[in-house]
């Protein structure tokens, strides 16, 4: 029974209290000037030029305006993170105080706040006097935390989700890329992983080309993707020299320490005239790596997955298209098999109005013919589908062969390749003109071209 009880009491309780939210916090009007909390700092932070950040861990960090952009001055001149210094102004614009809970305190020692546990001050244009918020310990619940205004005797209330915003190292600051380079001028690339040949490859216009240890096509996105991973890449944390002595240096024994005296990979990035080089290390730890920008003297952590990009072999940029001919953009294709080429145009409809555009694809060679449509777009399907599975340093010597030349693009100026498709055995090579070696493809689409020849043509 006196379970009951108690579960019955809770119940009342609850009602009461829901009764209470309804009726009272809910109905309160959030318009009214009443319940608007009030500003720490009545400032604009477009005015704002000067900040000091004191952290909890005992670091300071002042950071100056320095035309339209953010420069940390101490404890050493640093470029600053833009976004970074945004969002904590945007935290000091926007910062409210909870609730006053003392107007006059006796003492602020039990609330951490003599001395503060951390601070942040700020100095607009044309103000003498900075403004400073110092923060204390959190309340007992956690939700809070205990802060002063500098020169006023209150103790007030503050939201404690604004402790990750306001308390801050000078690394939270900095400018975190592990590479500064211009994306748009990029146009070279060199990765040396430990153990592997060098991989080199250089940009003429839009396209990018394999240069050492292969000549050969590169794919775009294979190689844009990995500039891009490496312009992304933000350091971890900064292990040396020493972050308490900015003005250290780096030493022979920090490079061993951190395997970078035989770095796992090195990548250089080519603009023009410079060059921005990264080098991986040993591994660190929660899955990173010592890394470093061989024009600074630092060694900093990234993280472990950027070594994969940069330990990438030859055949990982080459274009893996065999063909760049489509059935949509093609004009014409030359297929020679068994001795005999047979020669299809893309033509207009000669039973269509003069009105429309409709074409379809027609043998001229070695006779003029009609041929199913269905058929001769799946063979030209199957063809300017075909991949590379792999690429191998050396084509076959014989075989059978099915030799392909394809027009496509514009009528005018139409662009053309040569495709040698060669089995052997249960292989299939695909040799292009101007590539060195052969890509293997896949045998069953070999056949099935070849089939879909024979039944257009009669080819034996």
């Amino acid at each position: 029974m006196r379970g009951g009880k108690s579960l019955l009491v809770l119940l009342v309780v609850a009602l009461g209290l829901g009764a209470y939210i309804y009726f009272v916090e809910a109905k309160k009007d959030l318009t009214d000037p009443s319940t608007k909390k009030e500003k720490v700092f009545a400032i604009d932070q477009s005015k704002i030029d000067e900040i000091d950040v004191h952290a909890a861990s005992g670091e300071t960090t002042k950071l100056k305006k320095n035309g339209s952009l953010w420069q940390i001055v101490a404890p050493a001149t640093l470029e600053a993170d833009q976004g970074e210094v945004s969002s904590l102004l945007t935290t000091l614009e926007t910062l409210e105080i909870q609730r006053v809970l003392d107007e006059k305190p006796a003492d602020l020692k039990p609330y951490e706040l003599n001395p503060p546990r951390f601070s942040v001050a700020v100095r607009t244009t044309g103000e003498n006097a900075a403004r400073q918020i110092n923060v204390g310990s959190k309340t007992p619940t956690g939700a809070d935390l205990y802060a002063t205004i500098e020169g006023q005797p209150k103790l007030v209330l503050l939201s404690s989700y604004i402790e990750d915003s306001l308390n801050k190292t000078t690394f939270s600051f900095r400018e975190k890329s592990v590479l500064k380079f211009s994306r748009e001028g990029v146009d070279s690339l060199t990765l040396e992983p430990a153990g592997a040949p060098a991989v080199s490859l250089a940009k003429k216009g839009n396209d990018w080309r394999l240069v050492k240890p292969v000549d050969a096509k590169a794919d775009f996105g294979s190689v844009d993707s990995v500039v891009s991973k490496v312009g992304q890449a933000k350091m971890k944390a900064i292990v040396a020299p020493d972050p308490a002595k900015p003005t250290a240096e780096i030493t022979p024994a920090d490079l061993k320490k951190y395997g970078l005296d035989k770095p796992q990979a090195v990548a250089t990035i080519g603009a023009g005239s410079t060059r921005a080089t990264l080098a991986l290390g040993a591994a660190g730890e929660d899955k990173t790596l010592y890394a470093r920008d061989l024009s600074r003297p630092i060694v900093f952590t990234v993280e472990a997955s950027l070594l994969e990009d940069l330990k990438k072999k030859p055949d990982d940029f080459r274009v893996k298209d065999v063909f760049e001919f489509r059935t949509f953009n093609g004009l014409g294709v030359d297929l020679t098999f068994g001795g005999q080429t047979y020669t299809f145009e893309k033509q207009k409809a000669s039973s269509q109005p003069q009105s429309t555009t409709a074409e379809v694809w027609k043998q001229t060679k070695p006779a003029a013919k009609d041929v199913d449509q269905t058929k001769i777009t799946d063979l030209l399907s199957t063809i300017s589908n075909l991949r590379a599975d792999k690429f191998e340093d050396k084509a076959f010597a014989s075989g059978e062969d099915l030799t392909v030349v394809t027009r496509h693009g514009e009528a005018a100026t139409p662009a053309t390749e040569r495709v040698i498709l060669r089995k052997s055995g249960t292989t299939v090579q695909a040799v292009r003109a101007g590539e060195p070696g052969a890509a293997v493809v896949s045998t069953s689409d070999f056949d099935k071209a070849v089939a879909l020849l024979k039944e257009l043509t009669g080819a034996k």
